[in-house]
């Protein structure tokens, strides 16, 4: 049976074959220590290096080395910083090894790999060029006995072979450690509870990650990650592990005919947690389907809930929001995070005691297909810094009052009169309509909020946004014990008793986005109200848009808005383009 070394080699590797360290390196020690026909030696590659200049290296080597003699490891590591990852760095330690190998009367075949990460502990990566290579050593006829060296290489890369040795239960495998440099290295065991963990491999077309029989949530403030399990999987089954103060039966609105179950625990006991779901699990058969969401919660809670799904041979998955992918941690494969395209699902699913009372839906209001009507907002963007000069006389005035006025400023005149009949009139262009109820909002800002949505519009007619809505106003419920209500104290200084009204709304199947829409000058009040509506609504992954005629001159304004996580501003001549870079 001929042995096979799969490794990284690492900087300690690298500084052997240099002539900058006193020890042979790992790889060189475990190939002297042991007879291998074969080795598989995988080198990470920097991308931000490859074009680096190669002409000096000799010289540098030559500085490096005189340095190390000195014992000026500033010097040395400099030069291993400038050229470690590297293909010249490569070929240089591949000729050091079968030279070193030669000189010591062994013959192994060595065989090389460049590999290009987007980063150095790059996992999916890192796990993928592993499994790869694997891959091949099985498919060869001959049987083969597989080494995994863990010394070289960095933690991460030590950990993904561990894992990969889980794989092709068929193969021989074992895994090599050196803690002790120049002495030989020694073969680790795996827990034995890692090994029943993955008895039985999953198949990988994938099918059966589609569906359970019993999904554990890790449930905590924020709730998105449970509603992508939910959303993502079908399940018989969903169990919702949370504290006290975040108990879950909200989610029970979006599990269709599936059961829900819950149980309370301390977020910061693990082994209580472990314990927990093993009992409740008893009384089950043994070959249920179980997966594990360990996305929320705390990180106690995840380790309590990845151990027990260990010891049951469970799913464990966890959801990527930034990369919108759920990654399957037993073997790190991943696949596209499902979209949630509604709008009232993220406003359900954080409302708590709220409800959606005007959904917000172009169509509904009146007489806004009116192809006049339109031409009147695109005109009012044009004229905008003109007609910003009667906002606050209309909107303390006549607004909401709906009183009959009559306005004049440079180019632009007015009327609004008591049968709701209006003209307005820009230089020598006039628009009219017969009856227009509560004009006065729309001339003071609400055209403003139509002239947005106009703008959006095309970004759902391309797939790139979805269910956008205009005014959708949320209202307390009028059966709600407000003693009782969940987290809405800060929320009804903000927003008021009534209902709270979202100028324009909608979502990309990842996030809620909510735009607030500031005809006149932008405040820093309007900032803070816009942070605090997004992160209710929103969760911490909800997205605000302050969108403005002008853009803010304030710089405390500007401060609050560069500061804000969770908030970007479109304004002025780049509003357009700035609603584009959204989606980009």
């Amino acid at each position: 049976m001929k042995k096979v070394l799969m490794t990284w080699y690492g900087i300690t590797d690298l500084r052997a074959a240099l002539g900058l360290e006193y020890s042979n390196g790992p790889i060189l020690s475990a190939l002297l220590a042991e007879a291998y026909k074969e080795v598989l030696v995988l080198g990470y590659t920097n991308k931000d290096k490859v074009n680096i200049d190669e002409s000096n290296f000799e010289t540098d080597l030559t500085v490096a080395k005189e340095a190390f003699k000195e014992n000026d490891q500033s010097e040395v590591w400099s030069f291993i910083n400038k050229y470690a990852n590297t293909e010249i760095a490569h070929r240089y330690f591949v000729e050091w090894l079968k030279k070193s190998l030669q000189e010591n009367n062994i013959k192994i075949e060595i065989i090389f790999r460049s590999v290009e990460l987007d980063k150095l502990n790059d996992t999916e990566g890192i796990y993928g060029v592993a499994i790869q290579a694997l891959d091949i050593v099985a498919s060869f006829k001959s049987k083969r006995e597989v080494t995994f060296y863990l010394s070289p290489g960095t933690p991460v890369m030590a950990f993904v072979w561990a894992f990969t040795a889980l794989r092709h239960p068929e193969l021989k495998k074992r895994l090599l450690a050196s803690s002790v440099a120049n002495k030989d290295p020694e073969v680790v065991i795996l827990p034995d509870e890692w090994l029943e963990w993955h008895g039985k491999e999953i198949n990988d077309d994938g099918l059966s990650r589609s569906n359970y029989d019993v999904i554990f949530h890790l449930f905590g403030e924020q709730r998105i990650p449970s509603l992508l399990g939910i959303c993502q999987f079908e399940s018989k089954k969903h169990v919702f592990i949370n504290s006290k103060i975040y108990p879950a039966e909200v989610m029970k609105q979006f599990l269709g005919g599936a059961e829900f179950d819950e149980f309370s625990i301390d977020p910061y006991d693990p082994a209580k947690i472990k314990e927990t779901i093993l009992n409740y699990l008893e009384n089950f058969p043994s070959t249920l389907k179980i997966g594990f969401n360990l996305t929320g919660g705390t990180k106690l809670m995840y380790a309590g809930a990845l151990a027990a799904s260990k010891k049951i041979n469970a799913t464990p998955f966890y959801f990527d929001g930034r990369n919108d992918k759920v990654i399957f941690l037993e073997d790190f494969k991943s696949e596209k995070t499902k979209k949630i395209n509604s709008v009232e699902t993220f406003l359900k699913l954080h409302g708590n005691d709220l409800q959606i009372s005007k959904q917000g839906y172009w169509k509904d209001i009146e007489d806004i297909d009116n192809p006049e009507r339109k031409q009147l907002t695109l005109k009012l963007w044009k004229y905008n810094s003109k007609i910003s000069k009667l906002y606050w006389e209309i909107a303390n005035e006549y607004a909401d009052k709906d009183k009959p006025f009559e306005l004049t400023t440079k180019d632009i005149h007015l009327i609004y009169r008591d049968d709701k009949s209006v003209e307005i009139t820009f230089g020598e262009e006039k628009f009219s309509f017969n009856k227009w109820p509560m004009f006065g909002t729309y001339i003071s800002g609400g055209w403003f909020e139509e002239y947005m949505y106009m703008l959006l519009e095309p970004y759902v007619k391309s797939g790139k946004i979805h269910d956008l809505r205009i005014g959708l106003e949320i209202s307390f419920k009028e059966t709600i014990d407000k003693k009782q209500s969940l987290g809405l104290g800060d929320l009804r200084s903000i927003v008021g008793e009534t209902y709270q009204e979202l100028d324009i709304v909608f979502t990309d199947g990842r996030k809620l986005y909510i735009v607030e829409c500031k005809a006149g000058a932008v405040k820093s009040d309007h900032v803070m109200k816009l942070q605090n509506i997004v992160r209710y609504f929103g969760g911490s992954g909800g997205e605000g848009v302050l969108a403005a005629c002008f853009a803010p001159k304030s710089k405390v304004t500007k401060k609050k808005i560069e500061d804000s996580s969770n908030i970007d501003l479109a304004s002025g001549r780049y509003l357009k383009e700035n609603i584009e870079n959204l989606f980009y």
